[in-house]
């Protein structure tokens, strides 16, 4: 995206329906036949708001937190249990996380012009909103369930209890409204897979006394494991994610190619695999009807990515050799280990699982990352100096 500085007349009106004053420089993003214009962003922009914004309800929750404890009488303060720090960053923090993250997100959707960004930024609005209510519960949960093991019985007067508390909680914040200001695809992306690897490899860790790679990878999810919600909330969250990612990428590419038969059966592909995930995270593989939705949903997952990679000759517009050939060779990785498990009985399933969903999600990424650069590719970026048609140009 190249970036050049020029000079531009722009009319009165229009100066003043953007609310843009004369002198003043302005980035103007041409794609097709459309030019977006807004306000030149800087970085520290995103860092000045956070600061601005998040001091607020962190003080609105201190006041809580200390009005709490001075009702109840509790002057000697837990760091972890019930009425506890921890409790009460987790109840509050997930308030006012969730607080400054809708407000931050509609504060900045606003100084977004164009409308495909509206499209998309309101489209993907509530998918986020719910997806980071649940990453802030399961974070801050586990962060102190780490504090607890560390620094056990620890207790503090109301006061210091109160400064640990704002503490927690101003970063609980500034994190919230800083995410809420760096929706963009590579932060979505890099959430996704942070939440996915994140998830898998700290239930591996939490089950590895009860050996489950002598079962599957789907054990990790069951009555038998050890907490195996988290596992199945980590699968949920990712969905979720993935179904918010398809949408932020495919509501202005498809804005510009609405007719475009391919894209829209990749879109509708994409969406039904990430729904298919989802039914892994929501079902559990325990007896019964769980496991025939779990092990469908699984099967649905499976059905699709293969096709899309069988397809994407077709479905992508302008793909390269490279990225077939990379499809190409993933898809023919996972049907050889398919073999070697299902016939030759070489493999477990549990490694026949890891392999598959390793190479699988890898070629998702690469794939998004294409649809990523078919709607950069015709797009250019200026910043330029803005005067009024009154001036004299000559």
């Amino acid at each position: 995206m190249a970036k050049e500085t020029h000079h531009v007349v722009i009319p009165d009106a229009i100066m003043e329906d953007l609310d843009i004053k004369d002198g003043e420089q302005v980035e103007v993003t041409l794609k097709d036949k459309e030019a977006v214009i807004r306000p030149k962003r800087t970085d520290t922009g995103t860092q000045t708001i956070s600061l601005r914004f998040f001091l607020i309800p962190t003080v609105l929750a201190g006041i809580a937190f200390l009005a709490y404890f001075i009702y109840f009488q509790i002057l000697q303060v837990p760091m972890t249990g019930k009425n506890s720090i921890a409790q009460m960053v987790i109840v509050l923090g997930e308030l006012s996380g969730i607080a400054t993250f809708a407000v931050a997100y509609i504060q900045n959707h606003r100084q977004i012009h164009g409308r495909d960004h509206r499209r998309r930024y309101w489209r993907i609005f509530p998918t986020m909103l719910f997806s980071f209510a649940i990453i802030l519960a399961f974070v801050t949960s586990v962060f102190f369930w780490v504090i607890g093991y560390m620094f056990e019985g620890v207790s503090f007067d109301i006061y210091t209890a109160t400064g640990l508390f704002l503490l927690f909680i101003s970063i609980v914040n500034y994190l919230m409204i800083y995410s809420a200001l760096s929706i963009s695809t590579s932060f979505i992306t890099t959430l996704f897979l942070s939440t996915f690897v994140g998830g898998v490899i700290g239930a591996i860790v939490t089950n590895s006394s009860r050996q489950w790679w002598q079962h599957n990878v789907s054990f990790l999810g069951t009555n038998k494991a050890l907490n195996a919600w988290q596992f199945n909330l980590t699968i949920a969250v990712s969905a979720l994610l993935w179904i918010a990612l398809v949408d932020y990428l495919f509501v202005p590419l498809m804005a510009h190619r609405k007719n475009d038969w391919r894209l829209i059966t990749m879109r509708i592909m994409l969406t039904v695999a990430a729904i298919a995930l989802l039914g892994v995270g929501l079902f559990p593989n325990n007896r019964g009807l769980m496991h025939i939705l779990h092990t469908q949903s699984a099967w649905f997952l499976n059905y699709f990515i293969i096709g899309m990679i069988i397809a994407v000759r077709w479905l992508l517009p302008g793909v390269s050799r490279e990225f077939l050939s990379t499809s190409y060779i993933i898809g023919g990785i996972i049907i050889f280990a398919a073999i070697l498990f299902q016939f030759v009985h070489y493999l477990s399933l549990t490694a026949f699982e890891m392999i598959a969903f390793a190479l699988a999600m890898s070629w998702i990424m690469l794939l998004l990352q294409n649809i990523h650069r078919l709607y950069q590719k015709d797009e250019s970026t200026f910043v330029v100096t803005v005067t009024t048609d009154k001036v004299n140009t000559d």
